[in-house]
């Protein structure tokens, strides 16, 4: 009999990550007295994660690309 190997994953795919998102998501839209349908802040959780790693890549491409052109 052997044990379960844990399978290796991204941090993006952590349920951990997106549920801590989809609570905030939903906290605020509860704040601002706004009702979402079921679903509805996990999908925009999913999305905010996705918007806020995208914009992390562009900012470390931009980064990258002045440090290797000259210094002004």
């Amino acid at each position: 009999m052997s044990a379960a190997e844990p399978v290796p994953r991204a941090a993006l795919d952590s349920l951990t990550l997106r549920s801590v998102a989809a609570i905030a998501v939903a906290a605020a839209a509860e704040r601002l007295g706004l009702t979402l349908p079921a679903g509805a802040a996990q999908d925009l959780a999913g999305a905010l994660v996705d918007l806020i790693v995208t914009l992390g890549l562009i900012g470390v491409a931009i980064g990258r690309s002045r440090a290797r052109g000259p210094i002004v």
